[in-house]
């Protein structure tokens, strides 16, 4: 039965996540989710043995105690089963974990972080080519999602920004479908 971290491991996991991370690397738990989301939603099983090394930044860390070394890889792995069953489980009221900050108008959704994370997955994961709507699903997630896009978010007003948040978790929700749907046959 798939235990799902407590608040303490998954503040854990991101406390690991930022002390071995590097300029390559998953730095934070909204990244994490975004690429756990995309290889779970992938028409390609991607195996932890290939993943792993991605989310340290290509290599695995140089850890300072066995303990930490430990915790790492099982909340890592612990957490992408919790993804993937979610995701299974519980579709429609899934939400992607983002990032808030406060800005003078209060509170705003970050959703940048998830998407790159995302991106990444999809990289990983060597995604084939999408049909239409699919695409057009992938296509709201990259805006976000890829440093070829940052010139286009900087035009946009903060409301276009965030009114942004409610497409990226249909899109995430309409590509996993379809990804279930295609291995269904």
């Amino acid at each position: 039965m798939l235990i799902p971290l407590t608040e303490k491991e998954f503040n854990r996991l991101e406390d690991l996540l930022f002390k071995y991370g590097n300029d390559f690397s998953v730095l934070n738990m909204a990244e994490l989710n975004g690429f756990f989301v995309a290889l779970a939603s992938s028409p390609n099983t991607v195996t932890p043995e290939h993943w792993l090394p991605v989310v340290s930044g290509g290599k695995v860390p140089k850890f300072k105690k066995p303990a930490e070394e430990e915790a790492y890889t099982a909340l890592m792995l612990r957490y992408y089963d919790e993804i993937k069953t979610q995701l299974a489980e519980e579709l429609e009221t899934f939400e992607p974990v983002f990032e808030v900050s406060e800005n003078e108008n209060g509170p705003v959704i970050v959703m940048e972080e998830w998407c790159f994370g995302y991106m990444r997955g999809v990289q990983v994961a060597n995604w084939t080519e999408l049909p239409l709507t699919q695409d057009a699903h992938l296509k709201a997630i990259s805006l976000h999602g890829l440093e070829d896009n940052f010139e286009l978010l900087d035009q946009m007003s903060f409301e276009e920004h965030q009114a942004c948040v409610p497409g990226i978790i249909e899109a995430a929700r309409s590509l996993y479908r379809y990804q279930r749907k295609c291995q269904q046959g």
